[in-house]
């Protein structure tokens, strides 16, 4: 977000999804944060596959459908306790 070129017309939406972070890493609460390692593609259509990685790559994208998997298999079989992951493509 601190990026040139950044729109700042986003800068909000990210620093409260920051303060958001935030509070869960200070809380008790057994919490994962998945998010999309770049953007959604937003005209994706479902694959049934993707990619979970550490750092996000503002180059990558996700379909709605592929990430909605990506959730509900991270609550079905958590993978990530008290940490953040990015999803994106295959």
């Amino acid at each position: 977000m601190d990026e040139p070129g950044y729109p700042n017309e986003y800068r909000s939406f990210c620093l409260g999804h920051a303060a958001g972070l935030a509070e869960l890493q200070t809380s008790d609460l057994d919490w994962a944060y998945l998010a999309p390692a770049g953007d959604f593609d937003h005209d994706g259509t479902r694959t049934g596959r993707y990619r979970l990685a550490e750092h996000g790559d503002p180059a990558s994208r996700i379909s709605y459908a592929d990430f909605a998997i990506a959730l509900l298999d991270e609550i079905e079989a958590p993978r990530h306790r008290r940490a953040t992951a990015s999803v994106r493509e295959v």
